[in-house]
């Protein structure tokens, strides 16, 4: 039996883990990384992590529109869930700014949001220098193909969710309605109904998905989803898709698990590695979905409890979950998927450990109380 002391324990030592990672702000993966922090202080009750957060984003702010390649990444989630917290309008007047920055990008024609026009084909990961293949790797990154405009699954946790907190904090419409312009033609080019999965990206020029169901993919497109239900209403007609991709993906995910808890990296591989942000980020999926009523706990609560079991096997002593893949930049071929190292300490390992222990823990009823006392000092605190 998983004690609330353990949970905190774990999840205080993940946290601390992040005080020391080099934000780049903005990157792939930083959005969970600071939503994982705040959570970390909703379960742990210390406000440190949420201070932390709210002061990146402090500073972030005056330089919100000297822009980076990568600012359609930021965490605007974190930044709403702070200005919730601490009512500082100059959080909500930043996330106005980046609502209008976000909105401004053009369109596919199945009226996708275009926010990487010159996606880096197979871009080598940035290894520690310690690594054993951090100098070939480095040399590498000189050759890399620019495969042209691209959608990515990623996007759909970005995007969607930061309209949809936006019109939740707001009630103006207007978010609402970016929210689902932004999601459903997302799922459209990305979602496979056959496979009831998603693709990691779809190419514009080929008009096609790259074809491999890469599993964190997966866990970044299913979480963008439930996130975007939960603000924009779970029981209303216009989210019907929302709901029905989870219905449909949550059950083939059940069946995929493997024996270990987590699950490969190429979802429908048995013979790739075994990738542990998945757990985490399917954790947090099934959690939120079924605390949503999309699907009923009890059929999932197997697969959840073994999850998180593999969860807490793997978070070494010093707090770093064990086997994340580094940063997975786009392919069409599943070896460059199968050989990508793993070892990474980084925002998208530690965060999406983060909400799952405390999506974990408001599921199940011995850590309810706990997590109401913690939520009510950080409201304090706030």
């Amino acid at each position: 039996m998983t004690s609330e002391a353990t949970f905190q324990d774990v999840a205080r030592r993940a946290a601390h883990c992040l005080f020391h990672y080099q934000w780049k702000l903005w990157f792939w993966g930083d959005s969970i990384g600071l939503e994982g922090l705040l959570d970390a202080s909703a379960l742990t009750g210390d406000a440190a992590y949420f201070a932390y957060v709210h002061g990146l984003l402090k500073g972030w702010l005056p330089r919100i529109e000297t822009r980076s390649a990568f600012d359609y990444t930021a965490a605007g989630v974190a930044l709403l869930r702070v200005y919730e917290q601490t009512g500082n309008r100059d959080l909500l007047e930043g996330a106005y700014r980046h609502a209008r920055y976000m909105a401004g990008f053009r369109k596919t024609k199945h009226g996708a949001y275009m926010r990487y026009e010159d996606a880096a084909i197979e871009l080598p990961p940035e290894l520690p220098l310690e690594h054993p293949d951090s100098e070939s790797v480095r040399r590498a990154r000189v050759a890399v193909r620019n495969g042209g405009p691209c959608v990515f699954v990623d996007s759909v946790h970005f995007d969607g969710p930061f309209f949809a907190k936006l019109y939740h904090l707001t009630g103006e419409r207007q978010f609402r309605e970016l929210a689902l312009d932004n999601i459903l033609p997302q799922i459209e080019l990305l979602y496979d109904r056959n496979e009831r999965l998603f693709h990691h990206f779809w190419i514009e020029t080929s008009g096609q998905p790259n074809g491999v169901l890469w599993a964190r993919g997966n866990g970044w497109g299913l979480l963008g989803v439930v996130h975007t239900l939960e603000w924009i209403g779970a029981d209303t007609i216009d989210a019907e898709p929302l709901r029905e991709v989870l219905r449909q993906s949550l059950p083939r995910l059940r069946d995929l698990q493997d024996e270990s808890g987590a699950w490969h990296t190429i979802l429908d591989d048995p013979e790739s590695y075994v990738e542990s942000s998945t757990a985490a980020f399917y954790v947090d999926v099934l959690c939120r979905a079924a605390r949503l009523a999309v699907i009923p706990l009890d059929d999932y609560r197997d697969t959840v409890d073994r999850a998180v079991g593999y969860l807490l096997r793997h978070v070494r002593s010093d707090g770093v979950l064990d086997g994340v893949s580094f940063e997975t930049f786009p392919s069409t071929r599943a070896q460059h998927y199968r050989d990508m190292p793993r070892g990474s300490m980084s925002p998208w390992g530690q965060g999406p450990l983060l909400t799952a222990l405390l999506s974990y823990s408001g599921s199940t009823k011995k850590f309810a109380a706990a997590r109401l006392r913690a939520k009510e000092e950080i409201r304090a605190i706030g």
